[in-house]
């Protein structure tokens, strides 16, 4: 698993494939590069304050930058901190309060000092996972070669059939017949076949980030899980059950959301010899979804943290994680409708 930490590890991930991926973000490097660095580094003194960070505000998601006053934070809009503090809209310091804003859709905290997220800089993510997500991900991969080269659909779903496929000596025969029959089809001698080996290997590496966040994503469906099984302890409770529906009615459009990406995902890299055709506009879709996966489960950190582990016990513990939840879930995914009278 990733981690509880996962979302705002600012750590050197794996190095991205693709020059075609890095143009999605270019504009952003760019703005990186105006400022001659890779890190905030800010020259007004007010981002000299000791302990200062910028993040975004719970309740209305905006970028402010959070002092310590004495015992208590005080949390500075970013116009206000420019006006109060006579940073110029076209200074570097402006520019700079720009691409915070826009990096903390993939950390949770900047403080000043800190390396620019590197999903600005060169589209790679900036987070790490696990050898086994790489390793899902170059199984699900060889799986499709073999399918490809032997002209028999197979699929392998569950992880530890996945891990025998892969290993078994006829498998890993048959990969190496796709990489040459690849190599032909794209006018390649066999000599030249690691090209395409490290294409591969570089999809399965972007792909591997996809894993990851999958099993983060189990970890909601978990605490969706924890919610129906809560429902039946607390069954003749009238008030809890009333929640608990209500819980269970908001969480549907997050999980279908979830469900529609994981699938536009799996649907478009399903096939290997297509991804290879369109290797950079495929690696620049994965990671824009890969982003977009990875924005969406940050929300849920702190619920998945209070529920991590923790048993599903009728009391007070389970009560305070229910409400929560319901106070989590109205705050992020209440659909209010505004009825119009007609004319």
């Amino acid at each position: 698993m990733l981690g509880r930490d996962y979302p705002v590890q600012a750590a050197a991930a794996e190095e991205g494939a693709g020059e075609g991926a890095a143009g999605a973000s270019r504009a952003a490097s760019d703005e990186a590069e105006a400022s001659c660095s890779t890190h905030f580094m800010f020259e007004n003194k007010v981002f000299a304050v000791p302990g200062a960070f910028f993040s975004f505000t719970r309740d209305t998601n905006e970028a402010v930058y959070n002092v310590q006053l004495g015992d208590v934070w005080g949390k500075i809009p970013f116009r206000t901190l420019r006006e109060a503090f006579g940073i110029d809209d076209n200074s570097a310091d402006a520019t700079l309060l720009g691409v915070v804003e826009r990096g903390l859709k993939y950390v949770k905290t900047i403080r000043p000092g800190d390396s620019i997220p590197r999903e600005l800089l060169d589209g790679s993510a900036s987070w790490r996972v696990e050898d086994s997500h790489l390793q899902i991900a170059r199984g699900r991969i060889t799986v499709q070669l073999v399918s490809w080269i032997t002209g028999k659909e197979t699929l392998v779903t569950d992880r530890g059939q996945l891990e025998q496929v892969v290993e078994d000596p006829q498998t890993k025969q048959r990969a190496q017949q796709a990489f040459s029959e690849l190599a032909r089809r794209f006018g390649l001698p066999d000599e030249r076949k690691q090209e395409i080996v490290d294409k591969v290997e570089s999809i399965a590496r972007e792909l591997s980030y996809i894993e990851a966040l999958r099993d983060r994503y189990g970890q909601v469906q978990q605490i969706i899980a924890g919610v129906a099984q809560a429902g039946r302890i607390y069954k003749t409770d009238r008030q809890l059950q009333a929640d608990m529906t209500r819980m269970m009615a908001l969480v549907k459009q997050p999980i279908m959301d979830f469900e529609d990406i994981f699938g536009q995902l799996d649907a478009q890299t399903g096939e290997i010899m297509a991804v290879l055709k369109s290797f950079d506009s495929q690696v620049a879709f994965i990671r824009r979804m890969r982003d977009e996966l990875h924005t969406r489960l940050m929300l849920w950190d702190d619920l998945i943290y209070a529920w991590d582990g923790e048993p599903l016990e009728r009391g007070p513990e389970l009560e305070a994680r229910l409400k929560k939840t319901y106070h989590f879930l109205a705050q992020h995914f209440l659909v209010t409708k505004v009825w119009q009278r007609g004319a």
